[in-house]
């Protein structure tokens, strides 16, 4: 039967590519039809935010009609809106065109929205099928733990995969090949993930997931921190929030309901989206810096090979110890990783407004790869934090947050990114990515995050589970 679970995970991993390909392909597209940064981030930040509310809303939408009619129904939507993205790409470049600028670049963030809302969430609904006690021989080896874990590798894959794929057809296609892969994946994938597979209707709603990479990893490591992920299930169905509900009767936490846990708790959870802001800044400045260092190339997608190089290393930055998951000294080492950001950034800073040079792009390049070193570790330190700070039933509140609190900070440095690259210089997109590793810096040195002496949340009792104390 293994023949048959290569199957399944091939299809797994090929219907869930159109998630990461939009923000890519958006960015390719649109830079080479429109040479405008500020008009790309725009482009990207909508999609980001659609896709950000298509997934919980998918997930809300199966417990009435199906998930597979919820599928099915967004993988025909998404491929009319990346057809039609396509199409008004075309239309902004040509020059005999009837249609105002204004208005068609109104139409293009209406549709990169949509596309983003309709993003099928092929990943939302694999991972519901873990929650469910395994019948089908093909999932019959797998504890929850494991598939989780499963999941969350063909995630980061995705995630790296999406910008090489890019890259490899931009030279044959052209600039609209990540549109135009994502529309056939989603056209051919989509359905056979469908139909292929027993979907649950019931599914958790999860919090909004972003290309962020080790995000997705130190999420699943909070939950089987706080025994949310066990390794075998019942003999009945679970939902993640009836097992929180059951974990939460068991082992509740003491000094809760106090004023000072209280205050504690509600400045931890503002530091942590904070700093969850300031990291999607960063990323989005990134982003925008390789893009605009890539056009003075004569193959300006040449962009997405750094892309793929970010996503990986911030992956494996956040993969790299993950048995320490939740230790002080984790914890106190964000210090040092907000810091060594920060100097990067500033070193990035001076490097891209020194002007174009021969070896501009591969400096810019490494300088981001190794900034997306330190925001894994980072993103891996924020997890760790809530896993310290947050009770079992405040954990989907406080993960929504953060994931907010990214998403806010992911669309505003790409905006403003885009703005500075306009108006200033493509080089100065950095100055975006320096202040929010400012932003960063303060916050961790603030002593406000849980897992800090200075904190004033709960400390000793979150980490019962690991036995371990408060940093």
């Amino acid at each position: 039967m293994s023949w048959l679970r290569g199957y399944g995970t091939g299809i797994s991993f090929a219907a869930r590519l159109p998630g990461p390909l939009l923000p890519i392909g958006v960015m390719a597209a649109t830079a080479a039809g429109t040479g405008s940064m500020f008009t790309t981030a725009t482009l990207v930040a909508a999609a980001l935010v659609g896709m950000s509310v298509g997934g919980p809303a998918a997930s809300l939408l199966a417990s009435r009609v199906g998930a597979r009619n919820v599928l099915l129904v967004s993988a025909i939507v998404h491929v009319l809106m990346l057809v039609l993205m396509v199409s008004s790409i075309d239309r902004l470049t040509r020059q005999d065109t009837l249609t105002s600028d204004a208005v068609i670049y109104v139409l293009l963030l209406v549709f990169a929205a949509v596309a983003g809302l309709s993003a099928p969430a092929t990943a939302t609904f694999s991972r519901a099928q873990r929650w469910v006690p395994a019948t089908p021989p093909m999932q019959a080896d797998h504890g929850v733990r494991a598939g989780l874990r499963h999941e969350v590798r063909l995630d980061d894959a995705a995630l790296i995969a999406a910008p090489l794929l890019v890259a490899a057809l931009s030279f044959g296609v052209g600039p609209t090949a990540g549109l135009l892969t994502s529309a056939v994946l989603t056209a051919s994938a989509v359905p056979l993930f469908a139909v292929d597979r027993a979907l649950p209707d019931m599914t958790p709603v999860e919090p909004a997931r972003f290309p962020l990479g080790g995000v997705e990893h130190a999420q699943q490591l909070l939950l089987e921190h706080r025994g949310l992920a066990p390794e075998e299930l019942p003999h009945r169905a679970y939902l993640p929030a009836e097992l929180e509900e059951e974990i939460l009767a068991e082992d509740p936490r003491p000094g809760e309901g106090s004023d000072a846990a209280e205050t504690g708790g509600a400045r931890g959870l503002v530091a942590a989206t904070l700093l969850a802001a300031a990291l999607g800044g960063v990323l989005g400045a990134l982003w925008m810096t390789v893009l605009g260092s890539a056009q003075t190339l004569p193959r300006p997608s040449l962009f997405t090979v750094p892309m793929a190089l970010v996503a990986a290393a911030s992956v494996l930055a956040g993969r790299a110890n993950s048995q320490a998951f939740g230790s002080p000294l984790l914890l106190r080492r964000r210090r040092l990783h907000a810091a060594v950001l920060l100097v990067l950034t500033l070193v990035l800073l001076a490097v891209a407004t020194l002007g174009p040079t021969a070896g501009s792009f591969l400096v810019l390049s490494g300088l981001c790869v190794l900034s997306a070193v330190m925001l894994g570790r980072l993103s891996i330190a924020l997890y760790a934090s809530l896993g310290m700070g947050a009770s079992v039933g405040r954990l989907p509140n406080a993960m929504s947050a953060v994931s907010g609190g990214l998403l806010l900070g992911l669309a505003l440095g790409l905006t403003l990114a885009g703005i500075a690259a306009d108006e200033l210089g493509y080089g100065w997109s950095t100055l975006v990515a320096a202040s929010g590793s400012l932003v960063a810096v303060v916050v961790v040195l603030g002593g406000q995050l849980w897992g800090t002496p200075q904190s004033g949340g709960p400390k000793t009792s979150s980490l019962r589970e690991s036995g371990e104390g408060s940093a």
